[in-house]
């Protein structure tokens, strides 16, 4: 249902734009790939190729700046559930990054370095219960469990959940499945008497709020429910923080995670383009598989706008960008806003590197 409600606010506002875009070109300055087009107008006008709608990063910055409160992105969207639908790509071939499928990219990197979460202390009596969020409990196990230990013995947090949210099933246009999917995490949720989850990812955060709130599930955040000594030590690294495309219209871990890193004594300065202005760090929408060029100048002109600022650490709320921007050499520390709170260090630059390899064999 929920899946079918998203569809038809896409196809409303494809509408929306054929009718009411001023072509003002605001969308256009701040997004390199609609920088590559004509307006958002002509080109719901004349239709969207497949190889359009899988070069949008779906990272909403177009409705941010839309005077109008137009949101270019919807008919991008709607245009991959079309391609799905019509079968102008063959789905099965993108079955290696989707989350109901077992023989996907993160659970073999799982597998091969023998991350498991099945033996933490747990208590089914809970109504609590932590969301890392795939690519968190995967790439940063040492982080997942620090989490889930802090929320386990001070929060009365029950259990971990081991699973993805569907956002990726949603960005490709998968729509069957990724309702398919919505119903399964609906009736296991519901099935443990889970009554709070607290989210570490916002992708996860948002996707589940939107999902479980309407059915009285109450969702926080890991930033708003640890809690993190003050400090009034005047000798940590200088930080800059890029903001996450979903958190881009609440702001929520905008303000959770400067409010703690500065509690903590973090030293922030700030890029040009932060909160709704952020760019997309390259790996929204999925575009690093369909437009690896455009990821990488997304990748390279934020890296390069962050060592403008003169921070030695580059930080990220979502795993996600902090992955996409270690892959690139800089002369940043690219860390996750938790590796700082909890002083766990961990170096990424080679993980993306180290995941490719483990799935191409």
């Amino acid at each position: 249902m929920a899946c079918d409600n998203t569809v038809n606010k896409v196809q409303t506002e494809t509408a929306r734009i054929k009718a009411e875009c001023s072509q003002c070109g605001l969308c256009s300055d701040g997004c390199a790939f609609l920088a590559e087009n004509t307006s958002p107008a002509e080109m719901a006008a004349r239709g969207l190729t497949k190889e359009e709608a899988y070069s949008c990063s779906l990272c909403a910055k177009c409705q941010a700046l839309c005077p109008l409160g137009l949101n270019p992105m919807g008919m991008f969207q709607e245009r991959r559930v079309e391609t799905m639908q019509n079968q102008e790509l063959e789905a099965e071939e993108f079955n290696y990054f989707m989350p109901d499928c077992e023989d996907n990219v993160m659970n073999y990197y799982r597998q091969y370095y023998g991350i498991d979460y099945s033996n933490l202390e747990s208590d089914k009596s809970s109504t609590t219960y932590f969301f890392p969020g795939c690519t968190l409990m995967t790439y940063s196990p040492a982080l997942t469990k620090e989490i889930y230990n802090r929320l386990r013995h001070k929060q009365g947090c029950g259990g971990i959940l081991t699973d993805c949210c569907g956002l990726p099933l949603y960005q490709m246009g998968l729509r069957a499945r990724a309702g398919k999917f919505t119903n399964y995490l609906v009736e296991k949720i519901t099935a443990k008497g889970i009554k709070s989850l607290i989210a570490a990812c916002p992708n996860c955060y948002y996707k589940l709020k939107a999902t479980f709130q309407p059915l009285g599930v109450k969702i926080f955040t890991v930033y708003e429910t640890l809690d993190f000594p003050w400090s009034s030590r005047t000798d940590l690294p200088l930080c800059t923080i890029h903001d996450s495309c979903p958190d881009r219209m609440e702001g929520i871990f905008v303000r959770q995670t400067r409010k703690v890193l500065q509690h903590m004594g973090y030293r922030i300065v700030e890029m040009s383009n932060i909160l709704q202005d952020s760019p997309c760090c390259g790996s929204g929408g999925q575009i690093s598989h369909f437009r690896p060029d455009l990821a990488d100048k997304l990748v390279r002109d934020r890296l390069t706008e962050a060592e403008n600022t003169g921070a030695q650490i580059l930080a990220s709320y979502c795993m996600s960008c902090v992955l996409n921007f270690a892959r690139l050499e800089s002369g940043l520390k690219v860390r996750h806003v938790m590796n700082l709170l909890l002083g766990i260090d961990e170096d990424y630059t080679e993980v993306k590197k180290r995941a490719a390899e483990i799935f191409a064999s």
